[in-house]
């Protein structure tokens, strides 16, 4: 299982090389969006894990709920989701993807980092 610095490291990267939010014709997050983009926690699903069934509820649901899809999928690809140290970092790499605009990203970022003891 990747430990939370490296979920940290992949996200982080991600999201900054990718330099867009995923989402659909809408405007809605989704995992895996429009123009092959994926969100913080999709980008962690590995492609033969990933089903469309799994969008539409946000990891931050998973705070309380015991399991389900995402965290089934998450678990398949290599990553704890039962773990609530886990989840919790997810939820704030989230939050940064869905909710702060793209230009905010690398600052929100370091201060994730920071926060959690990884820069």
């Amino acid at each position: 299982m990747q430990c939370a610095r490296e979920i940290y490291e992949r996200v982080s990267a991600h999201l900054l090389n990718q330099g867009a939010v995923s989402e659909d014709e809408n405007g809605s997050c989704r995992l895996r969006g429009d123009n092959d983009r994926e969100c913080a926690v999709g980008s962690l699903v590995s492609d033969e894990f990933y089903h469309p069934d799994i969008e539409g509820i946000g990891i931050s649901y998973y705070r309380h709920a015991r399991d389900g899809k995402l965290l089934q999928a998450l678990y398949a690809s290599n990553v704890n989701a039962y773990d609530p140290g886990i989840v919790d970092l997810l939820c704030e790499l989230e939050e940064i993807h869905d909710g702060a605009s793209v230009d905010q990203w690398p600052d929100l970022l370091a201060a994730l980092g920071k926060r959690y003891g990884f820069v």
